[in-house]
Formats: structure tokens, C-alpha cells, sequence
């Protein structure tokens, strides 16, 4: 069975991030299954910091990937991001 990366790109988050996440964990897919976020809000601001602190729930979970770029470059370019640092065989968004 493949694995399957699951690409979350996050920008000023309205609180449905966890819920996302929460979501493809929760699956029964017997395969291997990884999370890959990618936070693409600017490092100074407030967004940045709530979605940190977010995802510090996870930071044991070596399923979730969480990647924040260095300054908000675009959803089509988080999207990018998520895929290069994906590792399974189906990448769904």
C-alpha cells in the first residue's frame, strides 16, 4: 500500500487548521499517512506566532510536518514547498 502525503498550506488561519489536521489523522488508511504544514504568514506576525503555538501540539507527532517559510510568498508556492518536502507516493492537498 502507498504512502500518502497530506499538503496543508496555512495562511492567516481562521481556526480551521486543526480541525484539518485532526481530520487526515483520524483516517483508517492502513498505509503510512504524513502531514505536511506549511505556515506562509510573515514571521513577525501575529498569525505566525498562533500557528506556531498550534502546531506545538503536535511536535511529537512524527507524522506532522510543520515548515514555515521565511516571508508569505503564496499559496501556489506553500503548495510547492509541501511537495518537495513530501515523502509519500499520493500527494493530496
Amino acid at each position: 500500500m502507498k504512502s500518502v502525503s497530506v499538503v496543508i498550506p496555512t495562511f492567516k488561519n481562521r481556526g480551521g487548521l486543526l480541525n484539518s489536521i485532526e481530520s487526515v489523522l483520524s483516517q483508517n488508511y492502513k498505509g503510512r499517512l504524513d502531514v505536511i504544514v506549511v505556515d506562509d504568514n510573515d514571521p513577525s506576525s501575529l498569525y505566525r506566532r498562533s500557528t506556531e503555538t498550534l502546531m506545538s501540539t503536535f511536535k511529537n507527532d512524527s507524522r506532522v510536518k510543520y515548515i514555515c517559510h521565511e516571508s508569505n510568498k503564496n499559496g501556489a508556492a506553500a503548495r510547492n514547498t509541501g511537495i518537495r518536502n513530501s515523502s509519500g507516493g499520493y500527494i493530496a492537498f
